[in-house]
Order: structure tokens, then C-alpha cells, then sequence
């Protein structure tokens, strides 16, 4: 039996920011997205996101929605390409620049 998609992005949530070593808050505050809402998408307690969310979601994780959305080995290719140490300070200034 295949996957639901729920149970597809909730593990997506979970391994895109384990990879980055953060913690639901922290993920939660990259995405803009309140904790608690993001802590449902991964726990899979809430499971039909909208697309706003999903926007803000794959923005803080510098993905397109189609990314987010994707297979992991999409994910793993883009991390090898991008410069080491600089995500965070470039989120921040992202983030810094909407307010």
C-alpha cells in the first residue's frame, strides 16, 4: 500500500530539518510559521496545509513548493551544490528584508 501524501510531507518536514540540525522552533521561525502549527504538520496531527503555508514553509527551507514537495534525493543534490554556512545568514537577511 502507497503513502498518503500527508504521511509524505510530514516525513519530508522531519528529515529536511533534521538535516539542517534544527529544532521545530527554530524550523518554525525560518518558515514563518507559528511552532505549534509546524509541530502539527510534523507530528501529522494537522494534515492539509494551504498554500500559503506551503509557500511559506519551502521558502524558509529555500525550496520551491515543487521541492518541498518532492523526493529527497532532489534535496540532497541541491545541499551538496550550495555554499557551506551561509544559509542562515542568508534566511536571516531574507527574513529581515519582508518585515
Amino acid at each position: 500500500m502507497q503513502e498518503s501524501a500527508a504521511t509524505r510531507f510530514q516525513k519530508r518536514l522531519q528529515e529536511l530539518r533534521r538535516s539542517r540540525g534544527w529544532t521545530q522552533e527554530k524550523a518554525a521561525e525560518f518558515c514563518g510559521v507559528g511552532y505549534k502549527l509546524y509541530q502539527l504538520y510534523e507530528l501529522g496531527i494537522k494534515v492539509n496545509p494551504g498554500l500559503l503555508t506551503l509557500e511559506k514553509i519551502a521558502s524558509g527551507y529555500e525550496l520551491d513548493i515543487s521541492e518541498l514537495l518532492a523526493p529527497t534525493f532532489i534535496e540532497r543534490t541541491r545541499m551538496a551544490k550550495a555554499p557551506q554556512g551561509s544559509q542562515s545568514e542568508q534566511m536571516r537577511k531574507k527574513r529581515n528584508q519582508k518585515r
